[in-house]
């Protein structure tokens, strides 16, 4: 395992406990009823970004600088074999992005290079599957992998019409756009961009590989120039040892890569192709002098500093962890590219999102502690209240008890009362009773009905009634 891979192993592991603790922090928060929906999003959010993270690392150079073994001795000399197809001439016709999706399968997009034609950004067709071409990978070996990814560098040809309605310049000499053949026609990119889904271990990790082709096809997609390369964490400029910088090389630093500054963090030039050097004419010492002065040229040339500079022969590199060359690997040089890219890289890129990290946490958790504050204030203000009223509270109580007992007394006294009116009453009842008689107050009932049905008139009732009750 090379130390970049362990360092990136290193970040995911850190970028797992980040989420683990932002985790526990939401759930804390729901468990004690101190948060709100504002802030359940927020950390919802930061929890989605935390496990979609992604690290983007973009190689850009002109054609035949030897990009696409870079990206094989990096990331892919543990296959055995290439990966990305590496040959003379142009392999990489379009932008080509290398990443790994949860829940995707191995695939292969291509986004037709027609759609150009409709002004929709590359982006906006990634929410459309069925805009894309899509070859499924159902192997993950090496061979398998090449040849569904020699489809990258398909062409096609078309009239210079054609081409420029799709954005390409055309140049009859050559050197300022696509330059027409014999028959009138220019040879483009049969794609527009690629999107290569493989479960490599890094890039299930989060790092996405942006393979980008030169500059004719750079400065044909305005979505590459103004959001993919300057959002890239890292962007890997590659050149060759045995051309050095070439005006074509200068305009793609200057327009696309070095973006105005003279020195910027994650902005790194591969001086590929040192292996050339290796005529066996000339000894070690002789061949690093060598060496050392295309460094300091293209140094001097790009207006950067010569320690972000760094020279390596890819093809070695890639032949070197094929068979186990640990002599030949250190030859190469891409031990020292590598260990730059995981000591600036990785540590800037967790810095950014430690700092996004804390930064919405510490707003979360300063909005509950002032929710917290506020309900203690509420508490303690409520308690001495409280404290405040209890000597009152005591005198009201002793006088309510008094009330009480008054009142109870009061109410058994009339209870007695209505006991003994009670029992007088009943013993009235039953001496009239006595007197009456059952038979002769029954033949009284019916003699006042006879005489209330009798009556037609409201007077004859009542007299009645009068006589019944006299």
């Amino acid at each position: 395992m090379t130390n970049l891979t362990e360092q990136f192993s290193a970040y995911s592991r850190w970028r797992s406990n980040a989420a683990e603790a932002v985790t526990r922090l939401r759930t804390w928060l729901a468990r004690n009823d101190v948060g709100d929906a504002q802030s359940d999003l927020r950390l919802q959010y930061l929890l989605e970004r935390l496990q979609e993270d992604k690290l983007t690392v973009a190689f850009v150079a002109e054609f035949s600088r030897g990009k696409s073994e870079l990206i094989n001795a990096i990331f892919f000399g543990d296959h055995g074999d290439r990966i990305l197809p590496s040959s003379a001439g142009r392999t990489t016709m379009c932008p080509t992005e290398l990443q790994w999706s949860r829940g995707a399968t191995p695939e292969l997009r291509l986004l037709p290079i027609r759609t150009r034609a409709r002004q929709t950004p590359v982006s906006e067709f990634k929410r459309y599957r069925e805009e894309w071409t899509i070859d499924s990978l159902a192997s993950v070996d090496a061979q398998s992998l090449q040849r569904a990814l020699a489809r990258v560098g398909e062409t096609e040809r078309v009239t210079t019409e054609d081409a420029e309605a799709l954005g390409f310049a055309i140049d009859a000499s050559g050197e300022q756009g696509i330059k027409p053949g014999a028959d009138g026609l220019v040879e483009i990119p049969r794609w527009r961009h690629a999107v290569i889904q493989f479960p490599h271990p890094l890039l299930e990790q989060g790092l996405v590989v942006l393979d980008t082709p030169g500059l004719n096809a750079i400065g044909a997609e305005p979505e590459l120039t103004l959001s993919m390369l300057p959002n890239a964490h890292a962007v890997l400029f590659i050149l060759a040892a045995d051309t050095g910088v070439t005006q074509s090389d200068l305009a793609v630093w200057r327009n696309y890569v070095q973006g105005g500054t003279t020195r910027q963090r994650g902005r790194i030039v591969v001086l590929n192709k040192i292996d050339g050097l290796w005529d066996g004419l000339r000894d070690d010492a002789q061949i690093d002098r060598e060496i050392d002065r295309q460094v300091a040229s293209v140094a001097e040339t790009l207006a950067i500093d010569r320690d972000v500079v760094f020279p390596v022969s890819a093809q070695k590199a890639l032949v070197a962890r094929i068979q186990g060359d640990a002599p030949l690997l250190q030859r190469s040089r891409i031990p020292a590219l590598e260990r730059a890219l995981s000591d600036d890289l990785l540590p800037t890129k967790q810095e950014i999102v430690r700092d996004d990290t804390l930064a919405e946490t510490a707003e979360v958790t300063a909005a509950t502690r002032a929710l917290l504050e506020a309900r203690l204030a509420g508490l303690s203000e409520q308690l001495q209240e409280l404290t405040d009223l209890r000597g009152k509270n005591q005198s009201v109580i002793e006088y309510m008890m008094r009330k009480i007992r008054s009142e109870k007394e009061e109410f058994e006294q009339g209870l007695q009362k209505y006991y003994a009116v009670r029992s007088v009453f009943s013993n009235l009842t039953n001496s009239l009773l006595d007197h009456m008689g059952l038979d002769a107050l029954r033949d009284e009932t019916r003699r006042t009905r006879e005489a209330m049905l009798e009556s037609t008139f409201t007077r004859g009732l009542r007299d009645a009634m009068e006589g019944y009750f006299r």
